[in-house]
């Protein structure tokens, strides 16, 4: 890895740089983003149950103090849901409610696409052997590095200490860049799937590849 970069947990003092992030998409709506800035305070704000209520198992990549990226873990998938549906949902209501997001007429392609049927099965992915999951983002002049590997090393180790069997990850194709990481790391590739995603403009076809590994 590059000389200089240090990897550790989430501390508060990370919240902004780590919005921030979140709120700069770059591979699903970039280009709706740049229409509705608002939609990346939305987006920012999907992640808070990861931030707010798991943060040790949140990691941050920094070289000389300047946020380079990030790894949101989740030990177990069912609860992390679980909070989604309740701490995240309802801070987004709240929010929506109170004018933060503006006119929301962004909203419109993100539950079109929400509710849109998959065109192909999901494969099943056994939480068993596989209950924790991750988001993983490198800034891009920062990718290439090995930043991204030492990430999930240490989420990997992070993991082993609390004595979990395996996780899991999903990446887009408008994301090659995360599934060619992904595959590079001999992460098992245990299927695909299809589906239909409106990017504010257009109804695409996206396929999402699913990835597990056991620890």
């Amino acid at each position: 890895m590059t000389s200089g970069v240090e990897i550790r947990q989430y501390r508060d003092s990370d919240r902004e740089n780590v919005r921030r992030f979140a709120a700069a998409d770059e591979h699903e709506r970039p280009e709706y983003l740049k229409k509705y800035p608002r939609l990346g305070d939305f987006r920012a704000d999907g992640l808070a149950h990861y931030y707010d209520l798991e943060p040790e198992s949140f990691f941050v990549a920094e070289c000389c103090g300047e946020f380079v990226g990030n790894l949101l873990g989740a030990v177990d998938s069912i609860v992390s849901e679980q909070r989604e549906e309740t701490y995240t949902r309802r801070l987004r209501r709240r929010r929506l409610l109170s004018g933060a997001y503006g006119l929301p007429i962004w909203l419109v392609p993100l539950i079109r696409t929400d509710r849109a049927r998959p065109i192909t099965a999901p494969p099943t992915v056994d939480l068993r052997r596989y209950p924790a999951h991750l988001h993983i983002g490198v800034k891009s002049g920062w990718r290439r590095k090995g930043v991204g590997t030492s990430l999930m090393t240490i989420f990997e180790d992070y993991l082993r200490t609390k004595n979990v069997p395996g996780y899991h990850i999903c990446a887009s194709s408008y994301h090659h860049e995360g599934v060619s990481f992904y595959r590079k790391l001999g992460l098992c590739e245990i299927g695909d799937f299809a589906r239909r995603f409106h990017d504010g403009f257009q109804w695409k076809q996206v396929t999402e590849f699913v990835f597990v590994r056991k620890l």
